[in-house]
């Protein structure tokens, strides 16, 4: 009967350390992939002072740049990110590639399809690959960089 009861016991905690484990990891996942989503949406809907929110940058650094995507001339010209029309996630995946796996907590292959008014060497009409890289700081989920836009060439 005791071993009965100790193989009860035995499973019943594996059972609630694999649920334990899928949901630390998963909501990480999660919060990584909602991250993700919310730059582009941001993106899409000019929200400058959100979109350089999620990035682990300096003061200095995030002053600049907010002062590029606000500036009245540069989003007139509608290049680069300011000529973004539409953008879509085809597909968002912790990456396998070597070359980017160890550079971050987290690190996605992102597939967007987008429309854009001038292509540029970073932001190309149609399909092109952007590797996110995320990190832990502290309590908060940060993005620390974005491969921008290879092309994406289907295999």
């Amino acid at each position: 009967m005791k071993r009965v009861g100790l193989a009860v016991f035995v499973i019943s905690l594996f059972i609630v350390s694999i649920e334990f484990v899928s949901t630390v990891f998963g909501s990480d996942k999660t919060e990584a992939e909602t991250l993700i989503q919310k730059s582009i949406d941001y993106t899409k809907s000019h929200k400058w002072d959100e979109y350089v929110g999620l990035f682990n940058f300096d003061p200095e650094v995030s002053e600049h740049l907010l002062s590029f995507l606000k500036d009245g001339e540069d989003q007139r010209k509608q290049d680069g990110i300011h000529g973004i029309q539409d953008i879509k996630v085809v597909s968002m995946e912790l990456t396998s590639d070597p070359e980017f796996i160890s550079k971050g907590d987290y690190v996605y292959d992102v597939l967007l399809d987008m429309k854009v008014l001038n292509p540029s060497e970073f932001h190309i009409n149609g399909v092109s690959r952007h590797i996110y890289v995320l990190n832990r700081i502290g309590d908060d989920l940060k993005i620390e960089t974005v491969y921008l836009g290879t092309m994406y060439e289907h295999k």
